[in-house]
């Protein structure tokens, strides 16, 4: 059964550090290294400076255990959870609210945590090195459970001063530490028995679970209702987000992919390919940004798959679509967008066209996208549409795993606002 419970956080000192908005960052997977740079000159306590340390791990944990001696880090003095809410737009004002804790690790052979994307097997060698030499989860996983009656507020109401409130990239966020033991309880008790399902942070949680697995090479982490809490076996368990399906802030973004360079495919040979794979709408690239073939895109019904394609050399966009198609013994995930994209554009038709061993890149902001391939910069660009919450939803539950960077859940959980210790 999924047992999330209090822990001690480690958090930053704001007498020390002074305002946190210079001091957080996103996850490590979404910033380029000039982002680094510019959140490691924010401030000397900047947390990038932990998760993506010029100098590598050794000098990163160095560099946690000198803020620990310190006092720029200090250790809650007893088990809390943490509330922690984050206000921004998306089609108008939303609030999407959840509760940092520690999750004991499952195996995914269980069944109660499920997860939907590959991952990709450097980033946990990477993730692996740098836990092994910090002792702590520095980031959260962010995972996600169905509990429509689930209702969590601060303990002294919303208008409450929250202990951390920061603002970082136009998102407002807020984090209240939850301490009265009725209210603990309340908050185990609703995640208690659910089916847990990896939003974010996949190569997180394979990262703890190698992590466990490197310290008790011979037994998988306890299963069992009696298994140790937190204060026994922190290595048992991960630094994570929870929040519910239901909450009406959850708000899934596509990714799109960006093809560098096609492999030798040229964008006419890739253009043919496409043409004989999906019925084509062609729209004339009159908007920078492609809101109006985006828009487009969004109209069409999830009964077919649908892209909007953008080739080097052409001053038109295509969107490229065809029915839905299940075969009688397939996959739950094959007729998805993300699935199509990967087998058929990126596979048979970039195949057909000549493209070998292309290279792909991931982003969730199409603007950019559309002006790279427009100046030549890109072969090519592949735009989506989001994909469906009861879509990954399904894909987990049957065991199926999508191709990485399948969803974006926004906005990013922040890294800094409070840390795991992975040692008693």
């Amino acid at each position: 059964m999924a047992r999330f419970r209090p822990f001690k956080g480690i958090r930053f000192a704001g007498e020390c550090v002074g305002s946190m908005d210079p001091v957080v960052a996103p996850p490590y997977d979404v910033i380029s290294p000039a982002a680094r740079d510019r959140l490691c000159a924010s401030s000397p306590y900047n947390v990038a400076r932990l998760i993506l340390n010029r100098d590598g791990h050794a000098a990163a944990a160095d560099l946690y255990r000198a803020w620990l001696q310190s006092g720029v880090l200090v250790g809650e003095d007893g088990p809390v959870f943490y509330l922690y809410c984050q206000e921004f737009e998306s089609d108008g004002p939303r609030r999407r609210i959840g509760v940092i804790g520690a999750l004991h690790l499952e195996p995914f052979s269980t069944g109660v945590v499920r997860r939907h994307e590959r991952t990709f097997a450097h980033h946990k060698r990477d993730r692996l090195e740098l836990t092994r030499a910090v002792k702590a989860n520095l980031s959260p996983i962010f995972g996600l459970f169905s509990n429509p009656e689930l209702s969590i507020a601060p303990e002294r109401g919303w208008d409450s001063r929250a202990d951390i409130d920061v603002v970082h990239d136009g998102v407002r966020s807020r984090v209240w530490v939850l301490r009265d033991p009725a209210l603990l309880a309340s908050v185990s008790a609703a995640v208690e028995g659910r089916t847990l399902f990896i939003a974010d942070g996949h190569h997180r949680y394979e990262t703890a679970l190698n992590y466990y697995e490197s310290l008790h090479p011979d037994a998988p982490p306890p299963t069992g209702a009696d298994a140790p809490g937190d204060a026994v076996a922190p290595a048992a368990h991960v630094l994570a987000f929870l929040a519910a399906f239901e909450d009406p802030g959850m708000v899934i973004l596509p990714t799109h992919r960006e093809i560098v360079r096609a492999g030798g495919a040229t964008p006419d040979a890739l253009a043919r390919e496409i043409e004989k794979r999906f019925t084509i709408d062609r729209l004339a690239d009159t908007n920078a940004d492609g809101a109006q073939a985006l828009e487009r895109l969004r109209a069409i019904p999830y009964s077919e798959n649908a892209f909007v394609v953008a080739l080097k050399g052409r001053r038109e966009l295509w969107i490229a679509r065809r029915p839905v198609v299940h075969s009688p013994h397939g996959s739950v995930t094959e007729g998805l967008d993300v699935s199509v994209l990967h087998s058929v554009l990126l596979g048979e038709a970039l195949e057909a066209a000549g493209g070998r061993e292309a290279e792909v890149a991931y982003s969730p902001v199409a603007a950019p996208l559309f002006t790279k391939v427009r100046e030549g910069e890109s072969d090519a660009a592949l735009f989506m549409r989001p994909m469906l919450a009861e879509q990954m939803e399904a894909a987990c539950l049957a065991g199926e795993l999508l191709p990485q960077k399948s969803t974006y859940f926004y906005p990013k959980l922040l890294t800094g606002l409070v840390f795991h210790a992975l040692e008693r």
